[in-house]
């Protein structure tokens, strides 16, 4: 292994991403999104973590609760794992997720083209212009 590489240290390169966002367009948050993903590629990062509900955008009030923007959001993750199918990090992005009749603020985590995991928001904020406990559960 390469000395001058982290790894062979046993040390791990992470990036906080903050991509472009277009409020309320899933399809260029996803095309943001998975060109940092290639850049963190080619630079070996292992983990790559996205903003909160990066995908659809933070702060969109009742643009959460409609089906268009949802099923734009979900095709829009189907997108990043399908990108991430021969990439090397590790990736978590951020997205509102139907579930059941409700709606929950995710974090997703995904790996070669495979979803690893979705963890729903715990402590949803209430005051100012955060109204995740009326908009998700």
């Amino acid at each position: 292994m390469n000395f001058f590489s982290p790894y062979s240290h046993e040390f791990v390169r992470v990036a906080a991403c903050v991509p472009r966002i277009g409020v309320g367009d899933p399809a260029f948050n996803v095309a943001r999104t998975v060109e940092l993903v290639r850049k963190g590629a080619a630079d070996k990062i292992a983990l790559m973590i996205f903003p909160e509900l990066g995908i659809s955008a933070y702060a969109i009030d009742d643009l959460l609760f409609q089906d268009a923007l949802l099923d734009r959001v979900e095709a829009g993750v189907a997108d990043v794992v399908a990108a991430s199918r021969d990439l090397f990090p590790v990736i978590v992005v951020g997205a509102p997720l139907r579930r059941r009749g409700q709606l929950f603020n995710c974090a997703i985590v995904i790996f070669r083209g495979e979803i690893l995991g979705v963890v729903p928001k715990t402590y949803l904020p209430n005051y100012r212009e955060f109204y995740e406990v009326r908009q998700c559960t």
